[in-house]
């Protein structure tokens, strides 16, 4: 019994002699904290100037329509930044890491508390509506027609799938869209053979939505983000739709 209660003696003694952070201390764990935050959006920086510079290829746009007219000029200064569905999802990840930064948001970490990381949701959907405000973006794009639905008043359905420029490598994920079908004079009511390069040239609006519990990238990249906690999806709309110059359609069976 006697030693029990020594024992006891000896962790209240110790427990009252241990002394509390300092404020230098204390000081020095935040400043820790916020070098990490650092290092973490820098390393996210990083990432995104190599997944653009990846994906960024030489632009192989038409100088004229099949009708012989001039192609409209593309005004959006964007659009050479848009050249593909990855390109695309890079452009988004590049800006959202430059707005949190000017804005000096620090990314949440899994250690993060509930405040904090609501805190960090606040201004995440502040920017999620600016750019779902945005005027749609001008995109030329260019690759296969993967699927092709019946004509429904005059309006033709298709599945797209972004190419590279040397027609080898698939560019994101495949796409539904739909066109009036006289801005797609080209498009049969067969499929399109599978060599056959399209080029569609359109507008592209962001769907930039919250998911509070995905900081980092699932199984399947679905949704893909752009940031932490911020998915992203986009509906393009086709203005004009024909066969890239140098291809030609397979003839008719």
């Amino acid at each position: 019994m006697k030693s029990i209660i020594v024992c006891a003696l000896i962790y209240a003694f110790t427990a009252q002699t241990t002394p509390a952070p300092t404020p230098a201390q204390q000081l020095q764990e935040v400043q820790a904290e916020n070098q990490k935050l650092r290092e973490q959006l820098a390393a996210s920086q990083k990432r995104v100037g190599e997944l653009e510079a990846a994906a960024n290829q030489p632009s192989m746009a038409p100088q004229t329509t099949p009708a012989g007219n001039t192609a409209p000029t593309n005004a959006d200064a964007t659009a050479d930044l848009m050249g593909n569905p990855i390109a695309v999802l890079d452009f988004f990840q590049k800006k959202f890491s430059e707005d949190m930064a000017k804005r000096r948001v620090a990314l949440p970490l899994e250690t993060d508390s509930k405040s904090a990381r609501q805190l960090y949701l606040v201004e995440a959907k502040k920017w999620i509506d600016s750019m779902n405000r945005a005027t749609p973006y001008s995109v030329e794009w260019r690759g296969r027609i993967v699927e092709l639905a019946v004509a429904v008043a005059g309006n033709r359905t298709f599945e797209f799938q972004c190419v590279s420029a040397d027609n080898k490598r698939n560019f994101g994920r495949v796409f539904s869209a739909t066109i009036l079908g006289a801005n797609a004079p080209q498009l049969g009511d067969t499929l399109p053979d599978h060599t056959t390069i399209w080029r569609m040239i359109g507008t592209l609006s962001p769907t930039l939505f919250a998911e509070p519990e995905m900081l980092t990238p699932n199984t399947f990249d679905n949704p893909p983000l752009v940031g932490p906690c911020v998915a992203f999806k986009f509906q393009v709309k086709p203005l004009r739709l024909f066969v890239e110059k140098g291809a030609q359609p397979a003839p008719p069976k």
